[in-house]
């Protein structure tokens, strides 16, 4: 199998390789994992395509930046893919981080490369799913789901 390296120095997987990373993330997210607490904040998001994925975040976010993160989510491969890149990289993770993350995501779902290198390597295999666009929002859940609990926690502030 050939790898391509792009010119942020990333791998662009062929496609069995492509779905073999998605399995990867996809144990990783497996198992729900919920959080409780006094200073957890919990949402919930659906997809607005037709897919049907839906995830339920929890966050404990103290002074800009995310302390933990719980999940349970029913979403296709990309939604869970991307959740669990978020979780991976959760503990210290800030609004501004995560905002890049997100639109670097936006740009690799239309099968293009950020002008800037991946602020998170892994994200390159969404490069992959510009031919997938009707589950495109499943990837976008979790992003969407934490910048809404960022601003719930500078709102309470």
């Amino acid at each position: 199998m050939s790898k391509t390296i792009t010119k942020d120095g990333a791998e662009k997987l062929n496609p069995i390789e492509f779905t073999a990373a998605l399995k990867e993330y996809r144990a990783y997210v497996r198992r729900q994992k919920r959080l409780s607490g006094e200073h957890v904040r919990t949402t919930t998001v659906h997809s607005r395509q037709l897919c049907g994925s839906q995830l339920t975040l929890d966050a404990h976010i103290e002074h800009g930046t995310v302390k933990a993160l719980g999940f349970s989510i029913q979403a296709c491969s990309l939604g869970q893919a991307s959740t669990a890149m978020v979780l991976q990289r959760a503990e210290g993770l800030t609004k501004n981080e995560l905002q890049r993350a997100a639109e670097q995501l936006e740009v690799l779902l239309v099968g293009q490369w950020p002008a800037e290198a991946l602020i998170w390597p892994e994200l390159a295999i969404f490069i992959h799913a510009d031919s997938m666009p009707a589950r495109h929002d499943s990837a976008r859940l979790v992003f969407r789901a934490l910048l809404q609990l960022f601003e719930e926690e500078e709102n309470s502030v």
